[in-house]
């Protein structure tokens, strides 16, 4: 029998540990190798879902900056009026301007804008995001027919002869595209609706001389006649479903002209009393509307469109370029009184181009179907 080769138990021991410690060595390299991947993967899958975040943080900003220009441009609209300088809306979540760019004069009574609304979000994680929005937008001038430098339908009464009413055209086609193109009556009220008391032949004058146009006066309609003639919304003006007023005596005040009015501005103002007095330093343009008598003290002037519900009161020397209109809340149902021009100088001339910038102010924009666009 043979015999078997010779080895220790320790030598056997000896193999077997380096068997297992080479076993060890290798489990704990592939350990590694595993904790080091799944680490990767861990950190691939943070940086995948930070992006992922920061992408929709983006998202919403662009989108919440989209949202808050077009809530503007809505907003803008709403308030049926084309402002002559930029607007500013706040909102919780940003806040956007809003201007109109004049394209083109489509006719005397309508021009094209570009309707502008640049809309800014700002992240609570910090930064902005802006998106513009704009239309094309069609303003249409208030249709209001002025037939008159003055138009009284109840009457009016004239002290002296001192004074003129012209309503010949004062506006020459540089002031504007109708300049100079319409000669009207200077005085239209209904027939034996005009006195004069004082002045007349007596003093080698004859009553009425104060007023000259096409006619001088013209007593030719009916106070009826004359307010419907007028196409005003009155009731509308008024409670502002119509045109709303830039300012309102209650609420705004009187506004200070060259202080709260822009230069370019022919403001809507709306004297909601039963009564209201105006003076020299309450001058301007624009519309001024009283909702119920008007008393004009010292040496108040005017450019533009003078709308009063019940009789006016002149007391000084007024001036006034433009037309003026009394007598309006007879298409309310009321029964005004005549006005009267008093003591003092009273010169009213018809002035077409004060008049279509004056119903500039009180028109409405329309957007133009289809024109929504975004800019970049």
């Amino acid at each position: 029998m043979s015999k078997q080769p010779y080895r220790s138990v320790d030598a056997d021991h000896r193999a077997s540990t380096g068997t297992a410690a080479n076993e060890a060595g290798f489990a704990l390299v592939i350990v590694l190798l595993a904790l080091l991947g799944m680490t990767s993967m861990a950190m691939a899958g943070y940086l995948r879902s930070n992006t992922d975040y920061k992408i929709n943080q983006n998202h919403r900003a662009s989108l919440m900056a989209f949202n808050v220009s077009d809530a503007a441009r809505s907003h803008y609209m709403g308030r049926g009026k084309l402002q002559s300088d930029t607007t500013t809306y706040a909102y919780t979540d940003g806040a956007a301007e809003v201007w109109a760019e004049p394209l083109l004069a489509v006719d005397d009574s309508s021009t094209l804008y570009r309707l502008v609304s640049s809309g800014v979000h700002n992240s609570p994680e910090g930064g902005t995001s802006r998106r513009l929005t704009g239309s094309i937008v069609i303003h249409k001038v208030a249709g209001i027919s002025v037939n008159a430098a003055i138009t009284a339908p109840p009457g009016l009464i004239k002290n002296g002869t001192s004074g003129s009413v012209d309503g010949n055209d004062a506006a020459t086609a540089s002031d504007c595209p109708v300049g100079g193109t319409e000669n009207l009556a200077g005085l239209m009220v209904p027939p034996g609706g005009f006195t004069q008391q004082g002045g007349g032949q007596g003093k080698g004058q004859t009553p009425g001389s104060s007023f000259t146009g096409n006619p001088g006066i013209d007593s030719t309609s009916t106070g009826a006649q004359m307010l419907a003639d007028l196409g005003i919304d009155w009731a509308g003006m008024l409670d502002g479903s119509f045109a709303q007023a830039d300012y309102t005596v209650s609420q705004d005040g009187y506004p200070v002209f060259g202080t709260d009015v822009a230069a370019d501005e022919w403001p809507m103002i709306l004297a909601d009393q039963s009564s209201y007095s105006v003076g020299g330093s309450d001058s301007g343009r624009g519309t001024l509307i009283f909702q119920g008598d008007a008393v004009l003290n010292g040496s108040f002037t005017w450019d533009g469109l003078i709308l009063i519900g019940g009789a006016f009161t002149s007391n000084g020397n007024q001036t006034i370029r433009g037309s003026v209109v009394a007598g309006l809340n007879g298409l309310l149902g009321s029964t005004p009184g005549q006005s009267e021009i008093g003591n003092g100088t009273w010169n009213a001339r018809y002035h077409s181009c004060n008049v279509l910038n004056a119903l500039k102010g009180i028109g409405w924009p329309v957007e133009e179907p289809h024109t929504w666009v975004e800019i970049f």
